[in-house]
């Protein structure tokens, strides 16, 4: 028996050495795949984080994340909100060395008894440890949760622990961590939380989609009050505080998208260049703070002035018919419920400016009986009357309707708010017909400037003497786009950028993406080119003579009004954009040469050297085009439009810095860093000071003296050119590129898709100019402004002469100042 004995107890030794041995092994081979405790312990600064994109004063444009989350340290989590966590989640948490063997029994029977799993096994330290491993379901995966948590207890302490599992919780509707919960649900910070929300945050942790207070808020309320039974069970509060939660009403906050309602052309924008330049995951995941110089003072007077503008020519070009049209009388009352629900029983009092969708109950030639939301209003022939039927092959505006049956019916959906006391826009008064202004050539004759309308109350609603309503006026979604930018001389910031009329309608961002053909803009590049040289001058004398047309050639181009004068000087020949001597000079010039000057100044697109390029046939982008001008104004200096001012990261880490000298958030000694830097290597000089100062002379008499007049109503020095581009005898592109001693401002209107002609008698100074003028007198409102062009530089001399003949001057005559190289 004793040589038995000592064979079963080798044999255990056996196995319990070979035993001990692969539990060794494999504690050694799992341990080895484990993430690096670093991770864990650095989570605060690799935790991914909410890029957010500022304007110039602090306003948020955008926030920008894969997970929103907002780290919040643990001195900065109420204790009520810890608490509530605790007794939800682990109440043993301080207790136990990551596994809970008596927490994981309870659930075990609290989930036999009921059926169902009402309660969690899981530490929040597993909690902490899964969220660094992967999400399958098996024992593998299990075992390593475990030997994780084992060893995050043994390096971290445990409010060190508590604080990760805080911030990484995924509490729904895309809230990472207990700080974006608060901001998501309540639009709290932690400090100001109830006990009741802290115990509703809490409750979350357990299935985020099934307790959402968004979704099922009954549901939600149910686990709130588990939640404080907990608390209450473990003695975190009393039996006062318990009810008084469960009896707190449920206060929710509905999320702002600032993106839309701020500036989303500028931040869409913003986004992808910071993306192009650090990579898209940086931007959604690194918590970047991104300030921008968007001033969204200008780009709310930029949207208004569109809308304004490409309001007025919609309706100039006709009624494209109802929204919808409604047949049948279940349908019809469906969408009075609706319409009811939105708008509510009396919309108009509450926002009278704003369009709404409303039904047409009845009709007849004279007015139309519409209800809008919950109320009875009536719509007048003489508030409909440009609505004529549209006609994409017309080329002539301003048709109008003769019968309100003639272009709705019941039944239909149109747009239509309260009637507004017929005061215009600046976008929308005209000049008297459709004739080109032509300034006085009298040396500074400017328009009577156009100070900005004091701000008013809407007038009172009109009511209809018959049947005692309100009066409506009728209105459509418009055809037609148009964009505005607005670049800053000195800084290079773009200040200003809106890309179209409706970003929810199109992301197309017509400044920076678009390629439209500039038309006569075009003509103040290859002016300066000649300028440049020592051949042409102001005074010299260009043929205005009918164009001949090579043998088959169908282009035929004409001035503007039909104009022909047999000679006239090249400083006419621009300031009045004459087709035919500019035609000729730039044949003169080269059309290769007109390019490679092109290029010179910043255009990248593909400009095709021919004699059509002459009208500005080829097409360009607004950023660029501004880019050009700006040079000019600049003195001849090359600049870069500056969209991204910096970007720093959560560790406060300068990833990019392109803020200018005179930037209000440079300190003192950032600034004097710029200031010698650019003394030592200023701005590359692309264009000869004395050009640059010719042609923004000449641009400058565009508006005292030329084609753009109207422009000079905004009350400071302005100088521009004025652009219309046509496909064959379609009207598709006008503008207006404009600057003052501070600003240049292009402003551009056309059809995205060419479908019909703007208009036959309508060019940029009955559309691009008096958007620029309704958006640039709010800019310069209160603003000093300098002379233009802003310095003389040394090597110019003057002569006055006659300004049709360049010669001496004749009394009683316009007169000219003009400027030479010497």
């Amino acid at each position: 028996m004793g040589w038995l004995l000592r064979y079963y107890v080798f044999a255990a030794a056996c196995v319990v050495v070979t035993a001990v041995y692969v539990g060794h092994r494999v504690y050694r081979g799992y341990a080895a795949e484990l993430p690096d405790l670093t991770q864990v312990e650095q989570y605060d600064t690799i935790a991914p984080g909410v890029t957010r994109i500022y304007a110039a004063d602090g306003s948020v444009l955008a926030e920008l994340a894969r997970e929103h989350r907002s780290y919040a340290a643990i001195d900065a989590v109420p204790e009520h909100l810890i608490h509530a966590f605790l007794a939800a989640e682990d109440r043993r948490f301080f207790g136990h060395n990551g596994l809970d063997w008596r927490g994981l029994g309870r659930a075990v029977l609290a989930n036999l008894r009921s059926g169902t799993v009402v309660q969690g096994g899981s530490t929040i330290t597993q909690q902490v440890a899964k969220g660094f491993l992967s999400d399958e379901r098996t024992l593998d995966r299990k075992l390593r949760e475990a030997l994780l948590s084992v060893r995050i207890e043994s390096r971290l302490g445990k409010r060190r622990i508590l604080e990760i599992y805080l911030n990484k919780i995924f509490l729904g509707h895309g809230a990472y961590g207990v700080a974006a919960a608060a901001s998501r649900y309540f639009g709290k910070d932690l400090d100001e939380l109830s006990l009741a929300e802290s115990a509703m945050i809490a409750g979350l942790a357990r299935a985020p989609s099934r307790y959402s207070p968004v979704t099922s808020p009954e549901r939600a309320v149910a686990r709130r009050r588990v939640v404080l039974h907990d608390m209450f069970e473990v003695g975190y509060i009393t039996a006062e505080q318990l009810e008084a939660a469960s009896a707190e009403p449920l206060r929710l906050v509905t999320p702002t998208d600032v993106f839309r309602l701020r500036a989303p052309y500028y931040a869409e924008h913003v986004r992808r260049a910071v993306g192009d330049k650090l990579g898209e995951a940086s931007v959604l995941q690194d918590g970047l703070q991104i300030e921008t110089p968007a001033q969204l003072g200008l780009g709310a007077a930029a949207h208004d002035a569109i809308d304004a503008a490409v309001r007025k020519l919609d309706r100039r070009q006709g009624w494209r018919g109802p929204v919808a049209h409604l047949a049948e009388e279940t349908a019809r009352a469906t969408f009075r419920e609706r319409a009811v629900a939105e708008y509510g029983a009396d919309p108009l009092s509450a926002d009278p400016l704003r369009w709404r969708l409303a039904l047409v109950t009845a009709v007849d030639p004279k007015k139309a009986q519409i209800a809008v939301g919950g109320i009875q209003a009536v719509l007048p022939l003489k508030r409909m009357l440009w609505a004529a039927r549209y006609d994409r092959n017309a080329t002539l505006n301003d048709a109008t309707l003769g019968k309100v049956n003639d272009a709705i019916e019941a039944g239909d959906v149109l747009w239509v708010r309260l009637a507004q006391k017929r005061r215009l826009s600046i976008a929308e008064e005209s000049e008297e017909g459709h004739d080109p202004p032509r300034g006085s050539e009298a040396e500074g004759a400017v328009p009577e400037p156009v100070k900005p309308r004091p701000v008013e109350p809407p007038s009172p609603p009109e009511i209809d003497p018959e049947s005692g309503l309100q009066v409506l006026e009728l209105g459509q979604t418009p055809r037609v786009e148009a964009a505005l930018y607005t670049l800053s001389l000195d800084s290079g910031y773009v200040d200003a950028m809106e890309g179209g009329l409706d970003y929810d309608r199109s992301q197309f961002n017509r400044a920076t993406q678009a390629c439209r053909q500039p038309g006569s803009v075009f003509k103040a590049i290859y002016y300066s080119l000649a300028l440049n040289g020592d051949h042409w001058r102001m005074d010299s004398v260009l043929e205005d003579k009918p164009y001949v047309p090579e043998p088959g050639e169908v282009w035929n181009p004409q001035n503007l009004g039909q104009t022909l004068d047999g000679e006239v000087l090249l400083r006419t020949a621009l300031i009045r954009s004459l087709n035919l001597p500019s035609i000729r000079l730039f044949q003169s010039l080269g059309a290769d040469n007109v390019v490679a000057w092109a290029r010179r100044l910043g255009f990248t697109t593909d400009l095709i050297a021919d004699r059509a390029l002459s009208l500005g046939a080829s097409c360009v982008h607004i950023d660029e085009l501004s880019r050009a001008f700006a040079i000019f104004a600049r003195g001849g200096s090359w600049v870069d439009p500056v969209y991204v001012r910096r970007v720093v990261n959560k560790r406060g880490e300068v990833l990019i810095d392109h803020r200018s000298p005179d930037d209000p958030a440079v300190d003192v000694a950032g600034r004097l860093d710029r200031l010698g830097s650019l003394a030592l290597k200023g701005p590359r000089q692309v264009v000869d000071d004395r050009t640059a100062f010719l042609i923004t002379r000449l641009m400058r008499e565009v508006v005292t003296a030329g084609i753009g007049a109207r422009a000079g109503r905004i009350g400071v020095p302005v100088g521009g050119k004025t652009g219309t581009a046509s496909k064959a005898t379609n009207v598709t592109d006008t503008w207006f590129v404009g600057f003052t001693s501070r600003q240049i401002t292009a402003a551009w209107m056309g059809d995205d898709t060419y479908e019909r002609s703007l208009g036959e008698e309508d060019a940029s100074y009955t559309t691009a100019v008096p958007l620029w003028q309704q958006y640039m007198t709010a800019v310069v409102d209160g603003v000093p402004h300098d002379a233009l062009p802003r310095t003389r530089p040394p090597g110019l001399t003057t002569r006055v002469v006659d300004a049709r003949t360049g010669k001496d001057v004749v009394p009683g005559m316009p007169s000219a100042t003009l400027y030479l190289k010497e």
